[in-house]
């Protein structure tokens, strides 16, 4: 069997938006990738204390804006993976899933400054292709340089660059407009904004758990 490339993209999702949809599908353009799987995290060591819905709760979002792309998946492994969520056991997992295909780990551009903090980062290192997305304001000779210096500590990384340009969109904004009744159109998906609108997500209410009603489900292989 061909071997495929399957393209990985992690994060809070807090909530997702059309930059991180954006840079999925300029990673799967240009890398030919046959599929995108979102995964939206688990419990973060880098998080820890702060306000964050649950993994359900972000997990559907990501649900609702992936929807209508055939080649973007959504994984529950890490929200249902109990305790701290390293992405090196993201990494082997979905290598048990998908044996003998090849794995992209798409993430922005500034995390090479502190993958190496990350646990058994030499292992990620070696268990994947990194793309990293590289925006109109990244500098690219310091990127290239850094680039580098991670290929020195593990000479088989492979880390390639995303093209794309700089999208002005965060979930910080998103969040704090919502708390300002302020509109969010245009800046995630439509099925997005009306499930953070009937969830009360972001405003002084907050979301309530037993809200919620669709029936958690797996991705296959």
């Amino acid at each position: 069997m061909e071997k495929r490339r399957i393209g990985i993209i992690g994060g809070t999702f807090n909530p997702i938006h059309n930059a991180h949809l954006f840079i999925a599908e300029c990673a799967r353009e240009q890398f030919k990738l046959d599929r995108v799987i979102f995964i939206p995290s688990g419990e973060s060591y880098f998080k820890k204390g702060q306000d964050i819905p649950s993994g359900e709760i972000r997990y559907q979002l990501v649900k609702k804006a992936t929807e209508d792309n055939p080649f973007f998946k959504v994984s529950r492994i890490e929200i249902d993976r109990p305790g701290d969520t390293y992405t090196i056991e993201t990494l082997e997992q979905l290598s048990d899933m998908y044996p003998g295909d090849e794995l992209y780990f798409i993430v922005g551009a500034d995390t090479l400054n502190m993958i190496d903090k990350w646990v058994r980062f030499e292992d990620v290192l070696r268990a994947c292709t990194i793309l990293a997305a590289v925006r109109d304001d990244t500098d690219e000779e310091k990127m290239q340089t850094r680039i580098k210096e991670l290929q020195t500590m593990v000479p088989e990384a492979r880390i390639e660059s995303i093209h794309m340009g700089r999208l002005g969109i965060s979930s910080t904004m998103i969040r704090d407009r919502v708390r300002a009744d302020k509109s969010i159109k245009y800046l995630l998906p439509d099925a997005c904004i009306e499930y953070i609108a009937l969830k009360g997500l972001y405003s002084e209410n907050g979301a309530c758990e037993d809200d919620i009603m669709e029936a958690p489900d797996k991705i296959a292989p």
